[in-house]
């Protein structure tokens, strides 16, 4: 499993975060997705041998949102 924080800019009340949170449900791999519009961040955990990362990412663009990963 892997764990990766990323930066969601343009996420901007509740409905937002609940929206990327349901990304879960739309990708095998996903172990769990936890967005916060005040922090402007999500937070996704998944299994790599099932998802890829940039299949997350394209993800969140068709929500219609922009991510980058942040370095910790």
């Amino acid at each position: 499993m892997i764990k990766k924080t990323y930066s969601i800019p343009d996420m901007h009340c509740s409905n937002c975060s609940m929206k990327l949170e349901s990304i879960e449900d739309d990708l095998p791999g996903i172990k769990e997705i936890n967005a916060s519009y005040h922090k402007q961040q999500m937070t996704v955990e998944f299994d790599e041998s099932q998802v890829s990362e940039a299949q997350i990412l394209a993800a969140v663009t068709k929500k219609g949102y922009t991510a980058e990963e942040q370095k910790m």
